[in-house]
């Protein structure tokens, strides 16, 4: 295969990367070029500065002509990283499935809402000058999908570079298959992305970086992953080894993928989890990014990166799409679960308008999310995150006042409540790295580093068992000791693959450490607290065969214990469950809305009351799940933060129990007082979300905004 590659003065432009796929040239002083005639596409690497429209052509013996154009691109050069647009065309079914994709998105398609952002650009950041767009462009990968999303792209007045995800080789079929990394993902078609989009792996280039796009899914799948290796080679090859590269891959890529080059990227962009994480593993930035039109899985709310590279390195600024609101939350919504952004803080003694009294308020060192504060004594300790860049903290608060009083900066976000030990607080880390600081200075005492900070997303928090604490997921979950840091026991066989976010800590009663989560394994599971072994027989999971679907045993949260009936509650996909703890049998499923609800049933004396994810509260008879009040909550929150929803529910974390009143803090930024009987008794507006559980501190209630702040409130104001 051979052709020309043109300046916009129409002669023959030297030195241009041309490659069909496997094999990368330069172009001659000509501008000619000759490949060997294999691969599907002849395509150009374009050169910074400069565009082509077409970039690549299909394979063919005559000769192929590429003409570029000039094309505006300066340093510094901002970008937007957006991640699983996922669109969709109202009514659209895959073949196979037993529902449309409206049962996840009720306001029909996403094409509108994509070609609303992209149209909007050049208002809400004057200066990006391109789009990154990594994977899951289109949900079911069916040609009237790809129609909708050639129009919106084709109308962007910013150029988008595209990658695919596993959805767009979907081909209308959701059949599964775990990989030989051990992954659960479904199999794959390609030919309709090529179709439309051209070659799924390729090269370009911007002022200082070269870029590399690449297709994680058919490479996970092995379809091509030797051949996109050896591409990846042959590419890095003909770029200076001064030159930094960024990598574009719709999953966070593993240890397997950077392996295969022949030096580390200086940045990954991707997405595939449905979850915000920023982090830094031996020198390169991973830039994880949830996705812009409805909640992800990790509970952040839709959301879209401004990044700007400077030559140097990259700097990040995470915007939170928001309803609008008044001026004095704007700026903290914009930057929710992102980072601290603190507001005025109130007098105290004094109340807000429509709001009880606020005892003090404080803004931590990142933004809050659903991690809430552990109390001891007269402290608060808390856990916060910076999505902006690879960092979090681990601070301690006085109680009475909420004077800081030391932080403890980390190397990722810290997205669960720290665990109070003793005289040592425990930390996990979104890498899954876990980190003890002394309870009275927040000097560190030891770190235990993850088994694979890559692939790790770790949203458990540590659970206490003595002088020890449980934590980590299905394909690591440890005993640590508390004033060590030595392992103890460790499991990595929980579960048959490990793919998905989850948010169940262990719950720990007695010996017992139960654990469940979500997608696998199917069943909770029990295990001794001494030795890691399984206490629960596997004929457990017979007790299922009598439900119709086996999701409704996926966990979503962590569970609690029931003394009275010697149960286990778990927050399952659209259910309660509830396990006996002794032989791991199922003894009954109560199912409800709020299919992704994470919250933990609290048990009281007229029974367990429940958080329906978006919804409300219910209360359920402990001996057979009966419910016995089901409370609605007016969905009133500025965005969504349930997984898949596009509007914004007001209920997502559990209720606290204080004597006999249950304070249910809101995505509204309101807490609620009920009555056991299910009965509302008060209400205080706080002004804004609360994602996070609420903690009984004595004298106060404290909670955490999504923005960062800590607030007191005087228990007489709750009731």
């Amino acid at each position: 295969m051979h052709g020309i590659v043109r300046g916009p003065d129409g002669r023959g432009m030297r030195g241009v990367m041309v490659s069909n796929g496997h094999d990368v040239v330069r172009t001659d002083d000509d501008g000619t070029f000759r490949l060997p005639d294999r691969g599907s596409f002849v395509f150009l690497t374009r050169p910074a500065g400069f565009t082509a429209s077409p970039w690549w052509q299909p394979a063919r013996p005559e000769p192929i002509t590429f003409d570029l154009a000039e094309q505006h691109q300066s340093l510094p050069f901002a970008f937007v990283h957006l991640s699983d647009t996922h669109v969709s065309v109202p009514g659209g079914m895959a073949v196979g499935s037993q529902r449309s994709k409206a049962a996840l998105y009720p306001e029909g398609g996403l094409a509108e809402e994509l070609g609303d952002f992209l149209t909007a650009l050049p208002e809400l950041a004057p200066d990006v000058q391109a789009v990154f767009l990594t994977g899951d462009l289109v949900d079911h990968g069916l040609p009237d999908e790809y129609a909708a999303l050639m129009e919106v792209l084709g109308a962007s007045p910013a150029p988008v570079h595209t990658i695919a995800g596993n959805h767009d080789h979907m081909n209308g079929s959701h059949e599964s298959v775990v990989t030989a990394h051990n992954y659960l993902t479904n199999t794959g078609d390609p030919a309709e992305y090529e179709r439309h989009l051209g070659p799924r792996w390729y090269s370009f280039d911007v002022p200082g970086l070269h870029v590399v796009a690449m297709d994680w899914h058919t490479h996970e799948l092995g379809l091509d992953d030797a051949a996109q290796e050896a591409w990846l080679r042959a590419d890095l090859a003909q770029v200076s080894a001064q030159t930094p590269w960024a990598l574009l891959f719709h999953d966070q890529p593993g240890r397997y993928v950077l392996d295969a080059a022949p030096r580390p990227p200086v940045a990954t962009f991707s997405g595939h989890w449905h979850t915000s994480r920023v982090v830094e593993v031996d020198g390169v930035l991973h830039v994880n990014t949830p996705p812009a039109f409805f909640g992800g899985l990790d509970y952040s709310p839709p959301s879209w990166r401004k990044v700007t590279w400077d030559g140097e390195r990259f700097t990040l600024d995470t915007i939170a799409l928001h309803d609008p609101v008044g001026p004095e939350a704007a700026g903290a919504l914009r930057k929710a679960t992102i980072a601290a952004t603190p507001r005025p803080v109130p007098a105290a003694g004094t109340r807000r308008p429509g709001a009880g009294l606020v005892a003090w308020q404080t803004s931590l060192a990142g933004a809050g999310h659903r991690q809430g504060v552990s109390a001891r004594g007269d402290r608060l300790f808390a856990g916060s995150q910076h999505e902006d860049g690879p960092a979090g903290a681990v601070q301690a608060l006085d109680a009475r006042t909420g004077e800081v009083l030391w932080t403890a900066p980390t190397a990722a976000a810290v997205k669960v409540t720290p665990a109070v030990v003793g005289d040592l607080v425990v930390a996990a880390e979104v890498t899954g790295d876990v980190a003890a600081y002394r309870a009275d200075t927040g000097e560190p005492v030891w770190r235990r580093a993850s088994s694979d900070p890559l692939r790790r997303f770790a949203w458990g928090a540590p659970t206490p068992a003595g002088q020890s604490v449980v934590v980590g997921d299905q394909a690591d979950l440890r005993r640590l000791d508390v004033a060590t840091g030595e392992v103890l026991w460790r499991r990595t066989d929980l579960a048959p693959h490990h793919n998905l976010v989850n948010h169940a800590a262990p719950l720990v009663v007695g010996d017992l450490v139960a654990i469940g989560w979500w997608p696998s394994p199917q069943y909770p599971r029990g295990l001794d607290l001494a030795t890691g072994a399984d206490r629960w027989p596997a004929e457990a999971a017979a007790s299922l065969a009598d439900l119709a679907e086996a999701k409704r045993l996926l966990v979503m949260g962590t569970a609690a214990f029931d003394p009275g009936t010697n149960a286990v509650l778990m927050p399952g996909y659209s259910a309660t469950i509830s396990v006996d703890a002794t032989s791991g049998r199922l003894r009954w499923v109560a199912s409800h809305e709020g299919t992704f609800s994470p919250a933990s049933p609290l048990v009281t004396e007229a029974g367990v009351v429940v958080t329906v994810g978006g919804r409300g509260l219910r209360l359920l008879d402990a001996a057979d799940g009966g419910t016995q009040w089901d409370v609605a909550v007016a969905p009133a929150a500025p965005f969504p933060m349930q997984p898949y929803a596009k509007t914004g529910g007001t209920v997502l974390a559990p209720p606290l129990l204080v004597e006999d009143r249950l304070l249910l803090p809101g995505l509204d930024g309101t807490v609620r007082t009920f009555s056991l009987e299910g009965q509302e008794l008060a209400r205080l507006d706080l002004g804004i979300p609360i994602a996070a559980p609420l903690t009984d501190a004595g004298e106060h209630v404290v909670g955490v905004g999504v923005d960062g702040a800590v607030f007191a409130l005087s228990k007489g104001d709750l009731s």
